[in-house]
């Protein structure tokens, strides 16, 4: 029952990050014109670590983030790379991500990449070890130059020493350039 209830509070957090800058961003009635929702920016915020691994070096932690999104003209597709950080060690999470427009300035979107972590064995907040990753996140201009930014990222086989699956939860601001 524990394992439920814990279930459901990280879904419920996930979904309510996720949600967020649509929110956010809903001040824009339809009245001003459609324009791309696509753009390019950089961010920082913080990201945590929800899962155990049930090992040592696994724990649950919260750390920060640099995010940087630049999308390929022309088409769906947007490179995104993450830095995470805590008092432990850093990792590095390059993605592929394919979106969709939600309206003028906000975009969903689902990735896949490969997050390096700093040293093997050493907690981030993305597991301790190399791995792919996929992430699902949104994003969204809330006034002119400022992007807010939210996403959930699992790293498949992240653990050392376990089949759990680190997932961390991230959001931020951002300038758009």
């Amino acid at each position: 029952m524990k394992r439920f209830i814990k279930s459901c509070l990280t879904i419920s957090a996930l979904s309510s990050l996720l949600i967020a800058p649509a929110v956010l961003s809903a001040g824009s009635a339809s009245a001003q014109p459609r324009r791309s929702c696509d753009f390019a920016y950089v961010g920082g915020g913080i990201g945590a670590q929800v899962t155990n691994g049930g090992q040592n070096n696994d724990a649950a932690n919260v750390g920060g983030n640099i995010q940087a999104s630049l999308p390929v003209q022309g088409t769906p597709v947007d490179v995104k790379t993450k830095v995470l950080w805590n008092n432990d060690a850093t990792s590095i999470n390059p993605e592929v991500a394919v979106g969709t427009c939600l309206g003028s300035r906000t975009k969903a979107y689902v990735a896949g990449g490969y997050n390096f972590v700093e040293q093997d064995g050493r907690s981030t907040p993305l597991g301790n070890k190399d791995s792919v990753t996929a992430s699902v996140g949104i994003e969204s201009e809330v006034k002119k130059g400022i992007v807010v930014y939210s996403n959930a990222t699992l790293a498949v086989d992240g653990y050392e020493n376990t089949s759990a699956i680190p997932v961390n939860i991230g959001t931020g601001v951002g300038i758009k350039w």
